[in-house]
């Protein structure tokens, strides 16, 4: 066993220098950033302990002093040109002890060499790398393929597609591409290598590394070649948006009927095209492979959809994959906040027909056209008893003068939010709707009754139903707090009395 053995990471790099396990185990408390081009080196659980802190991989550094002998000075390239993220000297290396003695070997007598030829160079003792440091946390940004960006590889690759995408052939053990089957990269490669089938990080970088060096090696335009690159979050909002992104189809049609196998409620009609530009990818909402939901997930559940029903993967409400997730989250914008965070915030079973207006049965689905009309909302009415322009609340009368609540204002405020988003005009399509939003346990269009008719002076604990004071201040300072409405005290709504400090 070497005398300079201790204990290093095992794992192979599977990104080039970018921080995969990086964080892994980091406290939440955790206020040190880590560099995106900082590999966090440590043991795999099944491995054991380390007996010194890991060590945090300058891969930056490393590059810009090996820049003369570029990439190969520590990987390799297998049969295909394609340059493999794993360090070489690891490569078929199984089991602790050797692969600590792989590392050290590797890294440290490079370091000798570079020292003795009187170039930069890096420790050559242990506690230079294992270096005990604060929890840290790492600032590597995902790279999220979007619709710009997949254009602008497929401009480059000359809209040939077979450069990224290809199929497992079974028989032949070979990848090919096969067109009408390109498929996100996360449909096949998951989260850690399953013999050839690599993970989507290694698989990613085996590809994109390796076609932005050979783009750049034959010098035409290629992209980034370091890390921060690609996983700096500040660059990633610098990256140049093409104006015009042409739509990726797939055979998907512009509209038509949603409707699950032996579902027994309306189906929806579904506008796939209008949908497209608001969500960043094809992957948004089919979030592992391209096909039609359905074919995944069914009535009752399967394993192909890991359990969830066809209804689940719908209405889920923290899903950002589901519909009812989708809209929820649209919901938490500030213009919509206000109503849709507060209290009897969870959609009402009134809701689903707004969605489900179509045909109910499957026969019915296949000869009925799919239309969505056009959604707008009835202008507001007239100032009335029904709808007045002020309401005078006294409930800190004793202490304070009574509050001018500016009933009209408040909800012209809602009502311009819900006209300036298609999607709240679609589900506002009747403005009483809007007043659902205080008066949240009122049937719509009906005139709501005075608050105090539901909360009295003081709370009812049988039916956790705060008392009056608390209930409208849970109400308008939680609203104004969600909606980001400036204000300072108490006496911004309520005119404070002159015979009280």
């Amino acid at each position: 066993m070497s005398t300079k053995r201790l204990p290093l990471l095992l794992l192979a790099l599977v990104v080039l220098g970018a921080g995969l396990n990086a964080g892994a185990s980091t406290p939440v408390t955790a206020t040190r950033s880590i560099p995106p081009s900082v590999a966090v080196m440590e043991f795999p659980a099944a491995a054991g302990a380390m007996q010194r802190p890991p060590v945090e991989f300058e891969h930056e550094r490393h590059v810009a002093a090996l820049e003369s002998e570029g990439c190969t000075a520590c990987h390799a390239r297998d049969e295909r040109g394609t340059l493999v993220p794993q360090l070489a000297a690891t490569a078929g290396i199984a089991g602790r002890d050797a692969l600590i003695d792989a590392y050290h070997e590797a890294c440290i007598s490079c370091h000798e060499r570079r020292a003795a030829a009187a170039l930069a160079s890096g420790a050559t003792t242990c506690g230079a790398c294992h270096v005990r440091r604060p929890p840290g946390v790492p600032a590597r940004a995902a790279v999220a393929f979007d619709y710009s960006l997949h254009a602008r590889h497929a401009i480059a690759a000359q809209d040939k597609c077979e450069a990224c995408h290809h199929v497992w052939d079974q028989a032949a053990q070979v990848l090919r591409y096969e067109k009408g089957k390109e498929e996100a990269c996360r449909a096949c490669h998951g989260t850690a290598d399953d013999g050839r089938n690599f993970s989507l990080a290694n698989a990613s970088h085996r590809s994109c590394v390796t076609c932005h060096l050979a783009r750049a090696e034959a010098g035409a335009q290629g992209g980034p070649l370091r890390c921060a690159g690609c996983h700096d979050a500040e660059r990633q909002a610098g990256w140049t948006r093409l104006a015009e992104v042409p739509r990726l189809l797939r055979g998907q049609p512009d509209l038509q009927w949603v409707h699950g196998d032996g579902a027994t409620f309306p189906a929806v009609a579904f506008d796939h095209r209008g949908h497209e530009p608001r969500a960043r990818s094809c992957s948004g909402c089919h979030h592992r492979t391209l096909a039609a939901c359905d074919s995944c997930h069914t009535l009752r559940g399967r394993e192909e959809g890991d359990g969830v029903t066809l209804a689940q993967a719908y209405h889920h409400g923290s899903s950002p994959a589901s519909c009812v997730g989708c809209h929820a989250s649209a919901a938490a914008e500030r213009q919509c906040a206000g109503c849709h965070a507060g209290p009897g915030a969870a959609p009402a079973v009134r809701s689903c027909r707004l969605c489900h207006a179509g045909p109910a049965t499957a026969e019915e689905v296949l000869a009925v056209p799919p239309r969505l009309a056009e959604a707008s909302l009835d202008p507001l009415p007239p100032l009335s008893d029904g709808f007045p322009e002020q309401l005078s609340i006294s409930v800190l009368a004793a202490e304070y003068e009574p509050s001018k609540l500016p009933h009209a204002k408040i909800v012209a405020k809602l009502d311009a939010g819900a006209r300036a988003s298609a999607l709240a005009s679609r589900f506002h399509g009747d403005t009483a709707t809007l007043c659902a939003g205080c008066h949240h346990h009122s049937p719509v269009g009906v005139r709501p009754p005075a608050c105090r008719s539901c909360h009295s002076e003081t709370a009812d604990p049988l039916s956790d139903r705060p008392g009056l004071k608390v209930a409208y201040h849970r109400q308008c300072v939680g609203c104004h707090i969600r909606m980001a409405v400036p204000q300072q005290g108490c006496t911004d709504c309520h005119a404070a009395k002159e015979d009280q400090p």
